[in-house]
């Protein structure tokens, strides 16, 4: 374990590793939310997709490996743009996200194949097996980053390349500073709160992923991707607050400590913030910072 893996353990903040993972995307609902609601609300006029699209540069003769290849949102465009000779392979380590990725990936000219597997151990490939690889914000859970990054490393073709997505730990402040200001306003015990990450979680986040990405890469290339969701409605941002991101780990973690009642303070007293927010200035906006990291051995 690394030395930030090891303080986020000593600092007695909520475990966000396998059994979370599991539990949180057991079914779409999170995932699907988030992923609708950066598609309709962004404001970047590229979308997503397209970035990753120009970043992994395929041919379309590839093999790919998709690592954490979640609902299969991603992979469904992905995929339909290979060809004769190419082929994808997908990994997850949630069963209930890959048989959704089964279903969702319905276009596919090449032989595709799913399997479920951890990041930290891609042993059932052999070296040098993939001339694509993508890890989508996968590491936003990965307490060893080194150890997924040199697997990576590891399956990709010498003359290939692997894309790494990556979330800023101080991306979408304007949602975090109002939950947590919300939170001590309404009464949520100082030792939950203190538990609970006050960004985008992770040993490796934008802030200093080319510093470890060098560790294992030869050549690494930043690609920024920056963007804002902008909500004209408080039910638009409620949904992506509640149902996405399930109140920033409140829901996850409350257990027999934090009533629903506490919990219903809290939506409620954000949903008027957001509203009072929406009647002063026409819009609620969360500003986004993201990076693709293309990488070669």
């Amino acid at each position: 374990m690394t030395q930030s893996a090891t303080d986020a353990v000593q600092s007695g903040q909520f475990s966000f590793g396998a059994d979370y993972i599991r539990e949180h995307f057991g079914n779409n609902v999170a995932l699907a939310t988030q992923q609708m609601t950066h598609s309709v609300f962004r404001q970047n006029s590229e979308a997503h997709i397209d970035h990753l699209l120009r970043c992994l540069a395929l041919n379309g003769d590839e093999s790919l490996l998709d690592l954490g290849c979640g609902n299969g949102f991603i992979l469904r465009d992905v995929v339909s743009r290979l060809r004769h000779g190419g082929y994808a392979v997908a990994v997850d380590v949630s069963p209930a996200m890959l048989e959704l990725a089964k279903r969702n990936v319905n276009v596919a000219w090449v032989p595709l194949s799913f399997q479920e597997g951890r990041a930290e151990d891609l042993s059932v490939f052999e070296d040098g097996t993939f001339r694509r690889v993508m890890a989508n914000y996968i590491f936003h859970y990965i307490k060893d980053p080194d150890l997924v990054l040199g697997e990576i490393a590891r399956v990709l073709h010498p003359e290939g390349h692997a894309i790494v997505t990556i979330e800023a730990r101080h991306s979408m402040p304007e949602m975090y500073n109002l939950h947590f200001e919300v939170m001590e306003r309404v009464g949520f015990p100082s030792e939950f709160i203190e538990r609970l990450p006050r960004g985008r979680r992770g040993v490796m986040v934008l802030d200093n992923a080319e510093e470890i990405l060098n560790r294992t890469f030869a050549s690494v290339e930043e690609k920024p991707y920056v963007d804002a969701l902008r909500f004209d409605k408080a039910e638009q941002f409620m949904n992506f607050y509640g149902n996405g991101h399930r109140l920033l780990g409140v829901k996850a973690h409350a257990g027999d400590t934090i009533s629903q009642a506490m919990i219903d303070d809290l939506y409620g007293a954000v949903e008027e913030a957001v509203e009072k927010q929406i009647s002063n200035v026409g819009y609620f906006e969360i500003s986004k910072q993201a990076s693709v990291f293309v990488c070669r051995k």
